[in-house]
């Protein structure tokens, strides 16, 4: 059996780990190897919150290896040494950077850059020379090899330096490298954050002339009275671009946000350098010309060596050169990263590990498990990663509170949604996960007060299961905008404990979020009326396109796109169908009674419908173009987006100005009037065309739904196929 990460080494290590790519964090226990003869083992004490902690802890860069525990700014107190380590000895203040690992023979290795061994070993998601995976700094004990410790120096403080293990040596270690630390050099600084700032006071011990460049003129005044700054440039302002061409010996630019170089080659003189030291996530343009014309040089640099590690940390001690920080407590991380997130912070978070990392929030975190938080046992099928596979599942549900429904499901319809947040597509998955928001079933048991069920009703629930029932948007039964609201699944309820949806056998919720089924609706086929359903019916109604004689476009025959076709039809309005399969005519035409049928590749008859619909409900959640389609609106017309694209899409705003047009957003519906809903579909015999699966055939469906190969709803037969593991 392999071993787990508390398991597979000898000495107990608690830490606090993000699990998978919501990079929400929680306490985590593991394990650190023995302490080896050239191992130092100290306890933390501080930790730097770097950008990259971010990055890695939601994958943004594709190389996380989860559980993962960041920190790679970190200090502490030496607590064990082995037999050969001479450089530090027990009751020492030591720190570790971004490296524990490397060669050590290669040509980079000898010359005391193992920042740049091929063979190097990353302080956290890396695997180490054992074959495990290496754990960071967000965690109360260290293990690491004394070629990768640092001696810390007497009289520089433990907090404040942290950082200088990351933004500090990323940031010396390219003004010493490209000789911009001369005195009297005319030294440009891009960015004023976490590495910006202590460049420039790194920049200015060394005797520089420094120049911060920010687009933020709110960073002026900090850059100069604060920080020591001589000079400050908006690089947003071409009249201070200019003024400043051709001044500066070389730029550090920190930045990690798309944005254009070839501003920054014109600061520089002839032979002036450019260095970038920010990981902007997209490919950067430069004008070769502005490199040639001047021999200008634009390079790159990461982090430094171990040697000049050291160097750095002395430097920073004799000229006390500090990082301005935010020192926090371990449990407040989570929303550490979202103020990082909004460059919320100046200029650098530290976590005061030594006073409040303490193992009690273990049990405070993990004190029951799904299975034991409330007494009613459930069993369902979960997603337990961004594998998104689906398998059994035992949990529990909440007592029927005096308010509260609770439904025996029948049937779950299967909602793409669903296939979004399995594979945590959308960044917000809570595993394991218990997906479904289109379920039908029996009553089975009522609270005292409720009033709207009795045992033996049929009855639903959608999207969602709570709403804060005050605010303004709730007062106008619109719960579905309520800034409070509370999914069906992967949302956290009232009382703190995680939702879980309909791929399941029993389900409790209150009656407000409860709709009645009328008596002439099918359960199986109904059910994706609870989200395909009213996502189409509410803006249908709510802008005006339920008019008999309207023409309306519908984008997309899919789950959504089908049902709206039949509203609309029911509406009494013109329809047209607008897909990019021509194989879908014969469908929308002779099966849903659309009236006609456009292919939106076919320019000649996009051209010909220019200017002929009222309306248009654009159901597509892929990325595609709108023009087209604002093309087709007449004037005052109106394109209603209820598909959401991952990416954005590109808006023409002359053809809205031109036609007074309106682009808008619909989301689901209230519950009033998805009661409305039900019961106007229950009138026109609207239900969806599904195929009627067994719960165990759902990582088939998730596949085929991928592929678009369903016409046009999966919903699971729960009642006959669900059986406890």
């Amino acid at each position: 059996m392999a071993k787990t990460p508390e398991t597979e080494h000898p000495v107990k290590a608690f830490g606090w780990a993000a699990r998978d790519t919501s990079g929400v964090f929680s306490p985590f226990n593991f394990s650190r190897r023995a302490t080896g003869e050239k191992d130092v083992q100290f306890k933390v004490l501080y930790c730097g919150v770097c950008h990259s902690d971010l990055h890695m802890s939601k994958n943004e860069w594709g190389v996380t290896q989860y559980p993962i525990v960041p920190g790679h700014e970190i200090v502490g107190v030496v607590t064990e040494v082995g037999s050969k380590v001479e450089k530090v000895k027990v009751g020492d203040k030591v720190g570790v950077g971004c490296l524990v690992g490397s060669c050590r023979s290669c040509d980079m290795c000898s010359q005391d850059l193992e920042n740049y061994c091929s063979k190097q070993i990353l302080t956290y998601s890396a695997t180490y020379t054992d074959g495990t995976i290496t754990y960071g700094g967000y965690s109360d004990v260290m293990v690491a090899d004394e070629h990768f410790i640092v001696r810390w120096p007497e009289n520089l403080p433990l907090d404040a330096g942290a950082p200088l293990l990351c933004a500090g040596i990323t940031t010396y270690s390219p003004l010493r490298y490209f000789g911009l630390d001369k005195p009297g050099m005319h030294v440009g600084i891009v960015g004023l954050g976490g590495l910006g700032h202590v460049g420039v006071k790194f920049a200015k011990a060394f005797g520089a002339k420094v120049t911060v460049i920010s687009t933020s003129e709110n960073k002026r005044k900090e850059a100069i009275e604060k920080l020591g700054a001589d000079a400050f440039i908006n690089s947003r302002d071409p009249e201070q671009m200019q003024a400043a061409a051709g001044t500066m010996d070389g730029i550090i630019d920190t930045v990690s946000a798309v944005h254009p170089v070839v501003p920054l080659m014109n600061l520089v003189k002839p032979h002036g350098k450019v260095v970038m030291v920010g990981v902007p996530e997209k490919p950067l343009e430069f004008s070769a010309f502005s490199l040639i014309m001047g021999r200008k040089t634009l390079s790159g640099s990461g982090i430094g060596g171990l040697k000049e590690t050291q160097e750095m940390v002395d430097f920073a001690a004799k000229h006390n050169i500090l990082a301005d920080v935010e020192v926090i407590p371990m449990d407040y991380i989570n929303t550490a990263m979202e103020r990082l997130l909004k460059t919320d912070v100046k200029y650098r978070f530290v976590i005061d590990i030594g006073t409040t990392l303490d193992r009690r929030m273990l049990v405070i975190y993990f004190t029951k498990s799904p299975e034991e938080q409330h007494p009613i046992k459930a069993f369902g099928w979960a997603a337990r990663d961004v594998s998104g596979f689906l398998s059994p599942f035992n949990f529990s549900r909440r007592e029927t509170g005096e308010k509260d429904v609770q439904i025996n499901i029948l049937y779950c319809g299967i909602c793409h949604t669903d296939l979004h947040c399995a594979k945590n597509e959308w960044g917000s998955s809570k595993y394991p996960i218990v997906p479904g928001h289109e379920i039908m079933g029996v009553v089975t048991e009522t609270g005292g007060k409720v009033t709207k069920f009795k045992v033996g009703d049929k009855a639903g629930v959608g999207c969602m299961v709570g709403s804060c029932l005050s605010c303004e948007n709730c007062s106008n039964n619109l719960e579905n905008y309520c800034k409070k609201i509370i999914l069906t699944y992967n949302s956290v309820y009232h009382d703190g404990t995680p939702t879980y949806g309909g791929y399941s056998d029993i389900l409790v919720a209150n009656e407000h979020f409860v709709v009645r089924i009328p008596d002439n609706l099918p359960l199986d086929a109904g059910a994706p009326l609870l989200c395909a359903g009213i996502t189409t019916y509410s803006p249908l109604k709510y802008f005006g396109l339920d008019k008999p004689g309207m023409h309306i476009g519908i984008v997309g025959l899919g789950g959504l796109g089908h049902i709206a076709v039949k509203f609309a039809k029911a509406f009494g309005v013109k329809i047209t169908v607008i897909s990019t399969s021509l194989h879908k005519k014969k469908e929308a035409l002779e099966h849903l009674g659309a009236d006609s049928f456009l292919v939106s590749t076919d320019k000649d008859q996009m051209k010909a419908a220019m200017d002929s619909m009222d309306g248009i409900l654009d159901t597509v959640s892929a990325v595609h173009p709108l023009l087209p389609l604002i093309s087709l609106l007449k004037s005052h017309g109106k394109l209603v987006m209820v598909g959401a694209p991952d990416r954005p899409l590109e808006l023409p705003v002359f053809p809205m100005l031109a036609g007074r047009k309106i682009l808008a957003g619909s989301g689901i519906g209230g519950m009033k009037e998805t009661q409305e809903m039900l019961d106007f579909a229950a009138e026109h015999n609207i239900v969806a065309d599904i195929e009627i699966i067994p719960m165990d055939y759902v990582n088939t469906a998730m596949e085929r739904l991928s592929r678009a190969d369903v016409k046009y709803r999966f919903v699971i037969d729960v009642a006959n196929s669900l059986k406890a593991a």
